[in-house]
């Protein structure tokens, strides 16, 4: 099985992950393991370490860990990316007016809500309401929901949801039903200005920010393999202790756009680690990380008819210790929450080099652009695959 670390983050000031492209007024909500893995590759050299070195077992076949995405999380309730296709976990004999609707606005189930589908239980009933009523107990096979119906959980993790969302202004539990309009967190555009260096005038914009409810923000998982690992220079640190510090400098600086304004800093607190059943060669692989397979992956994973999977193309601007910035090579990944064949090769994925490159040498960015497509997935039971 693998295990995971979780690692939550606090944004006090909200935060910036561009959603849309070049649209700087979009703010989208989780933090892609791509992004994250970057962060880190880019804070290891500006603290005055060798990213080549820093690199080299992930470009060899034997990275020491790998990341997830950062999920939401609220009160104790940890969320992961629902399925592309979350019908794939629905018994096909549910009859259609009680899933098609109501999942069209899913995107993350609650971890209790991940293990009944990882064993091959019949998830919980996605109904537009809950059928509750004062004195009585709603059904059990009911889901609740959060976040107009973006959040999904079982009934008995309503319990572990941070007071601010669990407990109305009386103080008394909030209906189960209710729990719809609460916001886990919430978007919006604020104004910032810029000054025109030539002539002072002043240029008003908005830029997009996702801020979080009291006792929410985003959670990812580490998978150890190898912590232990020598980062390779002179510093005398391993992998475990290279990334603790690297959170800890990172969270002080800030992740995605807008930093300079206290978008994106948080603070990391690391939790146990658990465990998640590990996907086996061939079978059913639920992604929790975004995706960049080789072409020697790509029938197997690909073209299995049990495959339900999204591409994302991700582009960007790379940040150069020394120079300019400048726009870097895009890649197509798939996005957390496909479900692929899961190759034999372990592990699962490449790292791709997306420094640009020019028809003359001499305009050529000054080192690599590191973007992560390393997989981190869970498995599904057989009759799950077998659907």
């Amino acid at each position: 099985m693998p295990h995971l670390q979780p690692v939550a983050l606090d944004f006090p000031h909200g935060l910036h992950v561009g959603a849309r492209g070049l649209n700087l007024e979009e703010a989208g909500v989780d933090i892609p393991s791509d992004t994250l893995f970057s962060a880190l590759v880019d804070t290891w050299s500006r603290t005055g370490g060798d990213a080549d070195l820093w690199t080299r077992p992930f470009r060899g076949g034997e990275p020491p860990f790998l990341l997830t995405s950062a999920f939401p999380f609220a009160g104790n309730v940890r969320f992961y990316p629902a399925p592309v296709n979350l019908r794939l976990l629905i018994p096909p004999d549910r009859p259609e007016e009680t899933v098609d609707k109501p999942l069209k606005r899913v995107r993350y189930l609650s971890e209790g809500l991940l293990h009944r589908a990882l064993s091959g239980q019949g998830l919980p009933e996605f109904l537009p309401e809950l059928d509750e009523q004062p004195g009585k107990p709603a059904k059990d096979q009911h889901a609740v929901r959060l976040q107009e119906d973006a959040l999904c959980l079982l009934q008995e993790e309503a319990d572990q949801l941070p007071d601010g969302l669990r407990l109305n202004a009386q103080g008394g539990k909030r209906s189960l039903r209710l729990l719809k309009r609460q916001n886990v967190w919430h978007s919006e555009r604020t104004p910032r200005v810029t000054v025109d260096r030539i002539n002072s005038a002043s240029n008003i914009f908005h830029a997009g920010r996702t801020r979080f409810a009291s006792g929410c923000g985003l959670w990812f998982g580490v998978q150890w393999r190898d912590p232990d690992t020598p980062v390779g220079d002179k510093s005398g640190l391993s992998y475990r202790n290279a990334l603790e510090q690297g959170l800890a400098f990172l969270g002080e600086e800030g992740i995605g756009g807008e930093r300079n304004a206290g978008y994106g800093a948080f603070a990391p607190a690391w939790g146990e680690e658990f465990h998640l059943r590990d996907p086996r060669p061939g079978g059913v692989a639920w992604l929790l990380s975004r995706y960049l397979p080789s072409p020697a992956e790509i029938p197997q994973c690909l073209n299995d008819p049990r495959a339900a999977y999204k591409l994302i193309r991700v582009g960007g601007w790379a940040r150069a210790l020394q120079g300019a910035d400048q726009r870097r090579k895009q890649v197509q990944l798939l996005t957390a929450g496909s479900m692929i064949a899961w190759p034999s090769s372990s592990p699962a994925g490449v790292i791709a080099d997306l420094r640009p490159q020019y028809a003359q040498s001499a305009g050529d960015f000054p080192h690599p652009v590191w973007r992560s497509g390393l997989a981190v997935a869970v498995g599904l039971q057989d009759c799950q695959e077998g659907r």
